[in-house]
């Protein structure tokens, strides 16, 4: 069996008066590559913090190899000094600290010894273990020219490949990834996909790509209520796995229902069709009392058991799996009335000296699903903010039909005003009451009724973007301008998102790197670059 790396035993984590885990464990052994899944806000975030040491459980224990390395790529990213260059930024670290120190050392032939202290550490490091810098800025794509810049001038898409380049340069022994695909085109998603099957170190990823922990997880681990359920495969495998418990829980559900109609049947039989006591046939009427004294007992014992188990049953009732009251995502659009809802006539845009697209023509038409497609840079959401008004074009035109209404859903949810909390937002926008906004979230199984006073700063990504899901539908748009959809969605809300998006009637345009989506959701593609 491969080196056990890391092991968590009983972690339980609240953030009152919400637990998040009770009592979870997880082994990690090196070659393990794990897939963590599970809904928005169900603490996959928490898990890798606590996994760093960021975050401390409440109870429980951590026993970690004493030579264990960790790298962490986190959804937001902050740099300690923004103002140093990203080429200072790849290569600063112990190691680098450690290499200096090893150089001067030699230059002094009393330093031998020293030399030899620090030449373990850099060893026990993984010093010798580092993956090249310049195939790490090749796989992600990362041009030689940022290398110099500020880290401060980097988009959010380059901060994060930097973090990510980083810790890949330095091979850790544990690499936690929270969304590493994020801002990968599909080469870097590719190249960094066979960079994590040849590792030799253990992987836990966070992620919404299905295809991307189909081809590097080999075992996956979800966060449900509060518990952890360790499945050995895929997540295909986990799928079917998680298919064959749903039917159990369907058959568990009537079975339950089945029974409690018969018993209740019973009763009902029992107490009100009694037959008459028939007239005794001799003399010995005291006899005849004792039998159907003893025949009424007995036709009460048998009735005080059925009633019994029905107290029992009903006080541990299933809820069906699947409620009626639960509709899911669904979309309601205004009818869009015209055969081509957004005409773009040779739109160009620039950023100073350099020439985004020029001279673009294309149609969207009612009942089109657009992907637009091109590497990181190339315009795609720059596109879509033009269309809907945000950038002004440089030459062209774009023209809308009267009936269009356009909806946005952007990548990082940043649409959403921070210092509000859901029930204020909601009530400003949609003229919906609490309880108002409690149902629809529950119709649309979205979930987060118990998040609706928080502030939305204090709300994870993931749980920002259901909020602005059920904003989308609210709006009953009958064109969708969609900037990487998948981004920050748990997979059960993602695979409802897709469901609803094939029933919609009006015409999609979205940017995605998800090839499982673009596969599902694409009907044609609009090519930039």
């Amino acid at each position: 069996m491969s080196r056990l790396l890391i092991q968590i035993s009983s972690i339980t984590k609240s953030f009152s008066p919400f637990y998040l885990f009770e009592g979870i464990s997880l082994s990690i052994h090196e070659s393990d590559v794990f897939a963590l899944i599970g809904e928005n806000g169900s603490g996959k975030t928490t898990l890798l913090q606590i996994l760093t040491g960021q975050v401390m459980p409440d109870s429980g224990g951590i026993q970690k190899v004493q030579d264990l390395s960790m790298g962490y790529l986190s959804q937001e990213v902050s740099f300690e000094n923004p103002n140093s260059t990203l080429r200072e930024y790849l290569e600063e670290g112990k190691l680098k600290q450690l290499e200096q120190a090893m150089a001067e050392t030699l230059e002094r032939s009393e330093g031998l010894d020293t030399w030899a202290d620090l030449h373990e550490e850099f060893e026990r490091l993984g010093g010798y273990r580092r993956f090249p810098i310049e195939k790490a800025l090749q796989g992600l794509k990362i041009e030689a020219i940022h290398l110099e810049a500020p880290l401060a001038s980097l988009s959010n898409g380059q901060k994060v490949k930097a973090v990510l380049a980083k810790i890949l340069i330095e091979n850790p022994s544990l690499l936690l990834l929270d969304e590493p695909t994020n801002h990968l085109d599909a080469d870097s998603i590719k190249w960094l996909k066979n960079h994590l099957r040849q590792r030799s170190g253990a992987t836990v990823i966070v992620s919404h790509d299905r295809r991307f922990l189909n081809q590097t997880c080999n075992h996956t681990i979800e966060i449900s209520q509060g518990k952890l359920t360790n499945y050995g495969g895929s997540y295909d495998y986990y799928l079917l796995e998680k298919e064959k418990q749903l039917q159990k829980q369907i058959k568990a559900f009537w079975a339950q229902e089945e029974e409690l109609t018969e018993l209740r049947q019973k009763i009902k039989s029992m107490t009100f069709s009694k037959k008459k006591a028939v007239q005794a046939t001799d003399r010995n009427i005291m006899a005849y009392d004792r039998r159907g004294e003893t025949h009424q007992k007995s036709q009460q014992r048998a009735l005080d058991v059925l009633k019994e188990r029905v107290v029992e049953i009903e006080s541990n009732l299933l809820s069906h799996p699947m409620p009626k009251t639960i509709k899911g995502l669904r979309f309601e659009p205004i009818p869009l009335l015209s055969a081509v809802a957004i005409e773009c006539d040779n739109i160009s845009k620039a950023f100073g000296d350099k020439k985004v697209f020029s001279r673009l023509r294309h149609r969207l038409c009612k009942g089109d699903r657009i992907i637009v497609r091109g590497n990181n840079g190339s315009g795609k959401t720059t596109l879509l903010r033009c269309i809907l008004g945000l950038l002004d074009i440089d030459e062209g035109n774009i023209r809308n039909a009267p009936s269009v209404r356009v909806s946005y859903l952007d990548q990082d949810v940043k649409g959403i005003p921070l210092n509000q909390t859901p029930v204020k937002y909601f009530e400003e926008r949609f003229n919906l009451s609490e309880e108002g906004l409690r149902r629809e979230l529950h119709k649309a199984a979205l979930g987060g009724a118990d998040l609706i006073r928080r502030e939305f700063s204090t709300l994870s990504i993931g749980q920002r973007k259901r909020m602005l899901l059920l904003s989308l539908i609210l709006e009953k748009p009958n064109v969708l301008l969609l900037d990487e959809p998948t981004n920050h969605l748990d997979l059960q809300t993602l695979e409802a998102l897709e469901k609803a998006l094939l029933t919609f009637e009006g015409a999609i345009l979205a940017v995605s790197h998800d090839l499982t989506f673009i596969e599902k959701i694409g009907m044609d593609f609009w090519e930039l670059g």
